[in-house]
């Protein structure tokens, strides 16, 4: 009967050293309203699924931070008007899921910028542990070292990668790269890389293959010129190309440079390109009678033939559409895929992972699994 008396004693001191699991959600939530940079355009719809899985997570928040606490830290400000009382901020847990944790840091509005810059304050070498650590203090109530969104909109280590993947190299060419440089990460390889190719150097390896996002702009660049599955088959015997998708490659490649093709487009298939253009847009018959009026044209037809033209050359309308076109579902889930963290490279590793034909596929794959709540089998 002692033991049983002190162990409820040891109980009713303990107790209230467990956050209020509202107080906790409610400081990441006050977080996650900073201003959070866009990553490579993308910033959409990923956040409800990031803050589905943080909800689920948050389920298991009191058993898991209930460990002893050496040292009491100061809890959140907002983590302390949302409790009605003052509770000492228990240390970060191991108990938590990494997933719950990388979570909870993406909640907040910090990426991969914060992510290296945490990592060398804290002295960890994988950027993805680093997350991990920083979202087990977030959920733990604590304040982190630097603020979210702290990086710069178009950082430089985002122009750095972009010129990287921009050059045609991929995640294959940034391990043979990190191998090479003796780097403990390829997306330090990356960044290091596109680095040189901006300082106008040259690099050690040449691309491993033409990578998967200049060979789709290259395709769209081939059809939206008007030509057709037809005209491929002609290009690829013509240039002797293994199938003809490597002629639609080679053929917008071409195109994007300001070449022409050896072979034209009929007028009417060009013409049908730059109308579906114009109505993929959003635009319509009101749109086209303004237009008409502003280029002085006959005949509001032609005012649709040019405003596509436009469209495919990635130029903008002097008028807006009067019914923007919805977001596809398949964009919604492939921005999920992106806003939570996730590139390229992942999506080439849930290809093989899934079995899907495409890295894009594995994407929108993804992305509806996160939307859903879902986690996914890898980690940002």
């Amino acid at each position: 009967m002692r033991e049983n008396d002190d162990r409820q004693q040891s109980f009713g001191l303990n107790e209230n050293r467990t956050p209020d699991p509202a107080a906790v959600y409610a400081a990441v939530e006050e977080l996650s309203r900073t201003p959070k940079r866009r990553r490579r355009g993308v910033q959409v719809a990923g956040g409800v699924a990031v803050g589905a899985g943080l909800l689920v997570g948050l389920v298991g928040v009191p058993a898991a931070f209930a460990s002893e606490v050496s040292k009491p830290a100061h809890v959140n400000q907002v983590a302390a008007t949302a409790s009605a009382k003052d509770k000492a901020a228990p240390s970060p847990s191991a108990s938590v899921s990494e997933e719950q944790a990388r979570n909870a840091y993406f909640a907040a509005g910090y990426g991969l910028d914060e992510a290296e810059k945490l990592a060398k304050l804290w002295n960890i070498t994988d950027l993805s542990a680093t997350k991990a650590e920083a979202g087990r203090r977030l959920l733990a109530g604590q304040t982190l070292p630097i603020p979210p969104g702290s990086a710069p909109t178009d950082s430089e280590h985002d122009a750095q990668r972009a010129a990287f993947f921009d050059a045609g190299y991929g995640w294959d060419d940034a391990v043979k790269l990190a191998k090479l440089w003796k780097l403990a990460d390829p997306g330090q390889a990356k960044v290091k890389a596109g680095a040189k190719l901006l300082a106008g150097q040259t690099l050690p390896i040449k691309p491993h293959a033409n990578s998967e996002a200049q060979a789709d702009k290259q395709v769209n660049a081939f059809f939206g010129a008007g030509y057709d599955y037809d005209d491929a088959v002609k290009l690829a015997k013509l240039w002797k190309t293994k199938t003809p998708y490597d002629a639609k490659v080679e053929a917008g490649k071409r195109l994007l440079a300001g070449k022409k093709l050896p072979i034209a487009p009929s007028a009417e298939k060009q013409e049908q390109a730059r109308l579906d253009a114009y109505f993929a847009a959003g635009y319509g018959w009101d749109e086209a009678v303004k237009l008409a009026k502003l280029w002085k044209l006959a005949d509001p037809g032609q005012a649709k033939v040019k405003a596509g033209a436009k469209l495919l050359a990635g130029q903008t309308l002097p008028i807006k559409p009067a019914t923007p076109p919805a977001e596809p579902e398949e964009d919604k889930q492939v921005n999920a895929f992106f806003a939570a963290g996730y590139d390229y490279d992942d999506a080439v590793k849930l290809a093989k992972l899934w079995k899907t034909t495409s890295p894009y596929d594995a994407k929108v794959k993804a992305g509806a699994k996160l939307l859903a709540g879902q986690t996914l089998p890898i980690r940002p």
